[in-house]
This record gives C-alpha cells, sequence and structure tokens, in this order.
C-alpha cells in the first residue's frame, strides 16, 4: 500500500486508484465487527444484573474496559509503525472474538471485568489501525471523505447491533447472544485477508532535532498545543454528558424503551451526518471553522436540554431533536473535522505512534469526565452537568476558532515566503 504521508516522498509516485479501490474494499470489513461490539456494554450490563451485581460492580467492569482502551493505542501505535495497518487490524479482530467468545463462559464478575477490559485492549486497535489505514491509502484531499465513510460504516454497524441485540434478547439468553456476536469480527478477519493484499515492509523515518526545529520554526507547537487543549476540553465534556444523559432520561421519569429510542435516534442522524460531513465542512471553510461552529450547535444543544429536562414530555422532544442535533451532525462533523487536523501533523514514518498518542489524550480526557460526571450531578444537579458541559464546549469552540485564524496566519506567511 501506497503511502501519500511517506512511501511517496521516498519512491517518489504513486498509483492513487489502486489505493482507492482497496480503501473501499477493505472499509466493509468493519462492518461485522461493528455489529458486534456495538451493543456489547450493555450486554455485559445486563449479564452482570442477571448475577445479582450491583451498580457498583458495573461501573468496576466498565472502568476496566474504558481504562484497557486508553492505555492500549500507546502499544499498538508502535507496532503500526513496525508491522502496518493491516496485520495489527487483523489482531485487533481476532482478539476481539477470542475474548468477546471467552465471555460467554465465565461465571463471576471479576472474570467478565477482566474479559472486557482483554476485548477493549484489542478492540482499541481496530480503531487507531483504521485511522492509519485512511491516511496512508488515499492522497491527503481525500482524507475527509475517507474519514467519513469509515466512520458512517462503523456508525450503522453499532445501529443494526443494538437493534439485533434488543430483538433476540426477547428469545435468545445474553450469553448466547454475545456468543454469537463474538463470532461475526472473524468474518472480519476473512474479508480483510481476501480484499487488502499484504503492505510488504513498512518504511520508517527518524524525527530527531530536524523534526524539533522544524515544528519550532513553523509555530507548528502552538498550533498543536491549542489543538490538543481542545480536544482535551471537548472530551471532557462529552464524558460528563455521554453518561449521565441515558440515566437522566430514566430517572426523568421515562421508560427504558424511551430511552433506547431516543439515544438510537441520535445514532442515526449520525450515520447520516458522517456522510454529509465532508460537505459541511467544505461549506464552513475548512476543518478548523467547521469544527468551531459545531461545537457551538453541540453546547446550544447540551445546555437548551439541561434548562427544560423538567419534565418526562419535555425530554421526549428535546431527546428527539436536540440531541441528535448534537449527537448526530454536531458530532459527525467535529469528530471528521478534528481528526484530519491531527492527522496532518502526524509525522512522517511515525503516524502509528502519533494516532496512538491521540488516542491516549482524547481517551484519558473521556475518561476524566465519566468519572467526574457522576460528582458534579450529585453537586448541581443533572440538568445543571449539562449546561455545564455545554459552556465547556464554548471554550473548546473558541479554541478551535483561534487554530482557524493560526492556519490562515500560517498560510499567509508561507505564501510571502514562496514569493519573496
Amino acid at each position: 500500500m501506497c503511502s501519500v504521508l511517506n512511501r511517496l516522498r521516498v519512491m517518489g509516485q504513486c498509483n492513487m486508484a489502486p489505493s482507492n479501490r482497496r480503501l473501499n474494499g477493505w472499509m466493509i470489513a468493519l462492518m461485522p465487527y461493528s455489529i458486534a461490539i456495538g451493543p456489547l456494554g450493555t450486554l455485559l450490563t445486563l449479564e452482570i444484573a442477571s448475577l445479582r451485581g450491583s451498580p457498583v460492580d458495573v461501573s468496576y467492569a466498565m472502568s476496566a474496559g474504558s481504562a484497557a482502551g486508553v492505555i492500549a493505542p500507546l502499544m499498538w501505535g508502535f507496532l503500526l509503525d513496525r508491522y502496518g495497518g493491516r496485520r495489527v487490524l487483523a489482531l485487533g479482530f481476532l482478539g476481539t472474538s477470542i475474548f468477546m467468545l471467552a465471555l460467554t463462559y465465565v461465571n463471576a464478575i471479576p472474570q467478565i471485568s477482566l474479559f472486557y477490559a482483554a476485548a477493549s485492549l484489542f478492540s482499541s486497535a481496530v480503531g487507531v489501525s483504521t485511522s492509519l489505514m485512511v491516511i496512508s491509502s488515499s492522497s491527503k484531499d481525500k482524507w475527509s471523505e475517507g474519514y467519513s465513510r469509515l466512520n458512517f460504516i462503523s456508525s450503522l454497524g453499532y445501529l443494526i447491533g443494538d437493534l439485533a441485540a434488543a430483538a433476540l434478547s426477547s428469545i435468545l439468553s445474553i450469553r448466547l447472544i454475545i456468543l454469537l456476536m463474538g463470532l461475526l469480527p472473524t468474518a472480519s478477519t476473512a474479508w480483510l485477508m481476501l480484499t487488502m493484499p499484504s503492505e510488504g515492509k513498512v518504511t520508517r523515518r527518524s524525527g530527531g532535532y530536524r523534526q524539533i526545529k522544524r515544528v519550532v520554526n513553523t509555530g507548528d507547537l502552538a498550533y498543536v498545543f491549542t489543538l490538543y487543549t481542545a480536544l482535551i476540553v471537548f472530551y471532557v465534556s462529552s464524558g460528563i454528558f455521554n453518561t449521565l444523559y441515558p440515566y437522566g432520561l430514566r430517572e426523568g421519569g421515562l421508560s427504558k424503551t424511551w430511552v433506547m429510542l431516543i439515544i438510537s435516534a441520535g445514532l442515526g442522524v449520525q450515520i447520516l451526518g458522517f456522510r454529509v460531513a465532508p460537505r459541511i465542512i467544505r461549506r464552513l471553510g475548512g476543518d478548523a471553522k467547521a469544527a468551531s461552529r459545531s461545537l457551538i450547535l453541540r453546547s446550544l444543544s447540551y445546555a437548551l436540554i439541561g434548562l427544560t429536562s423538567s419534565t418526562p414530555s419535555s425530554l421526549v422532544v428535546t431527546g428527539l431533536t436536540l440531541y441528535p442535533l448534537a449527537a448526530g451532525i454536531a458530532f459527525s462533523t467535529f469528530y471528521t473535522a478534528s481528526s484530519i487536523m491531527v492527522f496532518e501533523k502526524l509525522n512522517h514514518g511515525e503516524e502509528g505512534k502519533g494516532i496512538g498518542v491521540y488516542n491516549v489524550v482524547t481517551g484519558s480526557a473521556y475518561l476524566t469526565g465519566s468519572f467526574a460526571s457522576g460528582y458534579l450531578a450529585s453537586a448541581i444537579g443533572i440538568g445543571q452537568s449539562y449546561i455545564v458541559a455545554g459552556v465547556m464546549l464554548l471554550g473548546s469552540a473558541y479554541l478551535f476558532n483561534r487554530v482557524s485564524g493560526r492556519t490562515t496566519s500560517m498560510l499567509e506567511v508561507a505564501r510571502l515566503r514562496s514569493e519573496g
């Protein structure tokens, strides 16, 4: 596979047509895996409940999975730079499948936590490797479309998995559903092997003093610092809201069916959002401006949900209107735009480690928000916590606006240098 970020510079030329065909082919392999992994957290929560576990047991199990997902990307990033995306992606599929199947044979809650953490560790390999494969198998001007397509397929798989698990839960046991779901990632592995040829030897380039000097001289260091600060604020805010929202809907008087319907509505709009995200980004004037504008929309949605979350009827109305805006259109646009901004700053030959660091930082920020959400809700209330999360997003939007201005300035400096 010919990489625009590295091998194009080494080899001098690259035929992009075959890469684009492979890009479309291997992405389909994500569908069975996404169907399997989508409902896993919910299924395990129900299994722990059937074993008479407490909410604390559920919290420990989910936190174990989240912690593994935060720590693992850096390890996978090093392996990506050494062995390539195809091998790491296949390993992620197989590892996830093995530990999902292992979950069907355990009878104790600590074992569930352990195997869920192991499945999450291998699942994180899928996330980092697919991101690398998008940027290494298409030209830079196609990253937005490729990454949007990647997330469209994943989100669609999650939705299908949630709906399938909900339907099967009335006729099958939780363990049998997990068993059936656990077989699906093996189909993903087979499809990947059939549609994507081996990448061969991975070429690496060192960073060192020249790379550091280039970053400092061009002002990239301040750009990257501002970008990651904005991302951290976003993911802490999202961790607060996303952790509390389903619980808040239930505590607000809605039935389980309504809670699932509202969450599914957000995911459904998100799927459509990933389809149109590249066009939205172009119309809003580029990645940084699109990220800033989408955060403002998400912020207003959070705040309005918090201000009107007093009755079951208002929760339904905002859940079917404002929540899909925040979780659907705003998130898909922001996620696509901000990810491309990060990809553009990855060091040549060390893209895997760069994506690993990105996932560690954002995962840690999200986990921090999740942990803080319970204490925040206890102190000021659930609705007020939504408002706090919305205000945080305004801060993130401001930082992305600063990044947008800095990008314009850097481009102008580059133009003047080329003319002078």
